[in-house]
């Protein structure tokens, strides 16, 4: 009897945990009540214009979602949050990011669609399970070279920005299969892209001084006609 009491009561904590982990807050002051037991924090829509230091008690925190607000600093404390493998900060008005954005080397998901960045921090490169960076519609001009060091990279969104030019060790993104480089004021694209042979889509729209060498168009044919495999 006490061995069916003992794994009953194993049984409601391990169902007790993961209601917790499944659970998703609304609400910042509800989170900071209880910072240890909060997974998921949705803060869309909430008309942010900052986030307070003590964001960095929720150190369990694995999603943040922080888009369609007007949030134009981050707070350092937010670099604190280790275990999070989603940061969302889309349509905001960001104009850097913490140099210690490195410190979230969890992260497999970061999307800062729509702000007003102008450079990327070095240590960008510390995130090595990175999977999906957006910089859409921002206000960048160069790529650090870091950036080829984020193997685990399958999606790299630069579009709508001001790039004039890509860093060559862009070719050690090995994983990439999609990469946007839509309305941006590309003249040329370093020669080494070719070495991307698993991507399957690449946007090189709308830069209208952009000259590709035969080997690159040859290269770019090669993924249009993979993707319309892909689609049937």
């Amino acid at each position: 009897m006490k061995k069916i009491f003992f794994s009953l009561s194993i049984l409601f904590l391990a169902l007790g945990s993961k209601g917790q982990k499944s659970k998703i807050y609304y609400s910042l002051a509800e989170a900071l009540k209880t910072p240890q037991k909060v997974y998921t924090l949705n803060l869309n829509h909430s008309q942010l214009l900052t986030l307070p230091e003590s964001i960095s008690t929720l150190t369990n925190l694995t999603t943040l979602s922080l888009s369609n607000n007007e949030i134009m600093t981050l707070p350092e404390g937010i670099t604190k949050l280790t275990q999070l493998t989603k940061l969302e900060l889309d349509h905001n008005k960001l104009t850097a990011l913490p140099e210690s954005i490195g410190s979230l080397v969890n992260l497999e998901y970061l999307s800062l669609y729509f702000n007003k960045l102008t450079a990327i921090p070095v240590s960008i490169a510390k995130l090595n399970n990175l999977q999906y960076l957006s910089f859409g519609n921002n206000q960048l001009t160069t790529l650090p070279e870091s950036i080829g060091k984020l193997k685990n990279l399958t999606t790299l969104d630069l579009k709508n920005n001001q790039f004039k030019t890509l860093p060559d060790n862009i070719a050690q993104l090995a994983h990439l299969t999609e990469l946007n480089l839509h309305h941006n004021k590309l003249t040329a694209i370093p020669k080494t892209i070719t070495r991307l042979r698993n991507l399957v889509s690449l946007d090189l729209d709308e830069n209208s001084g952009l000259t590709l060498t035969p080997e690159q168009e040859k290269f770019q044919k090669k993924i249009i006609a993979k993707r319309t495999e892909i689609s049937k």
